[in-house]
C-alpha cells in the first residue's frame, strides 16, 4: 500500500496526463486540455442527496449520502442521471479537496449510514487528499465508492485503504455492446480487472449487527431489455471468479432514458418484463449465485431521478 506522501503526489500527478479511467486519454487537465470525461483539474459536484434507495445494506434507515460528481466517464446512452452525469441541465460547482472534506463531515452530522461517491473517477485527485483530510477530522462512516466499473487498476490503488466500500457496475459482457450503448472500447477487460482489484482490497461485503454495510464489495448489474447488455455473460464470470460472498445487485429499475427515449435505439426503449427478469434471477441461482439483491419492476418509477428538482428522487 502506498504512503501517503506517495499517494498523493501520484494522485496529482494525473491531471497532468489522466489515466484513471478505461479510456486513457492522457489529457493535461492542469493545461485546460479536454478529456474524454470533460473533466478538468478540481472535482465537479452537481448534486448532494441523502438518497434511501440504494441497496438495504447502503441505505438503512437513515440513507446513503451521496455526493454525485460530473464528469462521468462513460456516454451510455440510457443514462438515468444524464442531466448530470453527460449534460449540464442543471448547475455543478468545482470542490476543492478542503470544501469536499467538509462536504463529508457534513453529510455525516445528518446521521447517514454511509458516504456515496457517485461517479467519482475522474475526481481520484481531489478525492484523495479530500478523504485524507476528513478522516483526520473524523470521519467515520463507511466510504462508498459508486462508479460504473470503468476504472484502471493504477487509479483504484490510490484508493487503497480510504475506500470501504466498492459499488462497480458489471454493466456488460461483451465488448461490443459496451462500444454501441456507453461509447467505450475494452469495457470488459477493464471492467473485470478493476473488480478483481476492489475485491483484493476490501473483500467480500461484510456487514454490522444492524444490516449496515461496514466494508467489502458489492456489485452491480443493470438488465436492459432483451438480454442486450449480454447478463448471461455477466452473470457466469461473477459466479466463476468471485466468492461465493461477494453480493450481486441484480436490477430491474431499467427504463429508456436520455437518448434510449429518442428512438435511435428501439430495441432498447421499453421497460424491462416481469418474465426477463424472473429469467435472469433463475439463472443466477442456478449458477449458484445466492446473495442477490432484487427489485420489484416497479423501481423503474421509483429510482427515476429528475435533477432539475430540489429532491431528484422524490416521487410526485
Amino acid at each position: 500500500m502506498l504512503d501517503k506522501k506517495h499517494r498523493l503526489n501520484i494522485a496529482d500527478e494525473q491531471l497532468d496526463g489522466c489515466t484513471l479511467c478505461g479510456n486513457l486519454c492522457g489529457t493535461d487537465r492542469r493545461a485546460g486540455g479536454i478529456s474524454i470525461c470533460g473533466a478538468g483539474p478540481t472535482a465537479e459536484v452537481s448534486h448532494v442527496e441523502i438518497h434511501h434507495g440504494e441497496e438495504p445494506p447502503l441505505s438503512g434507515t437513515n440513507g446513503c449520502g451521496n455526493i454525485f460528481f460530473h464528469n462521468c466517464s462513460l456516454s451510455c446512452v440510457y443514462c438515468q442521471n444524464w442531466q448530470i452525469s453527460i449534460e449540464d441541465a442543471v448547475a455543478k460547482q468545482s470542490y476543492t479537496a478542503s470544501q469536499l472534506a467538509d462536504e463529508m463531515l457534513r453529510l455525516q452530522e445528518a446521521g447517514v449510514h454511509t458516504l456515496g461517491l457517485v461517479a467519482p473517477t475522474s475526481h481520484i485527485p481531489t478525492l484523495v487528499p479530500a478523504l485524507y483530510r476528513a478522516r483526520g477530522m473524523g470521519l467515520y462512516i463507511p466510504v462508498v465508492y459508486n462508479s460504473g466499473g470503468f476504472d484502471t487498476v493504477s487509479g483504484l490503488r490510490l484508493l487503497d485503504g480510504l475506500i470501504d466500500i466498492y459499488l462497480p457496475d458489471m454493466k456488460y459482457g461483451t465488448d461490443e455492446v459496451a462500444q454501441v450503448y456507453s461509447g467505450v472500447v475494452d469495457y470488459v477487460a477493464t471492467n473485470r480487472l478493476a473488480v478483481e482489484e476492489m475485491l483484493r482490497q476490501v473483500g467480500p461485503l461484510t456487514l454490522d449487527r444492524e444490516g449496515i454495510a461496514r466494508r467489502g464489495l458489492l456489485i452491480r448489474h443493470l438488465i436492459l431489455p432483451g438480454g442486450m447488455a449480454d447478463t448471461i455473460d455477466v452473470i457466469s464470470w461473477i459466479a466463476r471468479y468471485m466468492p461465493r460472498e461477494v453480493p450481486l445487485s441484480l436490477m430491474s429499475q431499467y427504463a429508456p432514458k436520455y437518448q434510449a427515449a429518442e428512438g435511435f435505439f428501439p430495441e432498447i426503449e421499453r421497460k424491462l418484463t416481469q418474465g426477463e427478469y424472473d429469467y435472469y434471477l433463475a439463472v443466477a441461482d442456478e449458477l449458484g449465485l445466492t446473495n442477490i439483491y432484487s427489485q420489484d419492476l416497479e423501481s423503474a418509477l421509483v429510482y427515476a431521478p429528475d435533477f432539475t428538482r430540489e429532491h431528484p428522487f422524490e416521487t410526485r
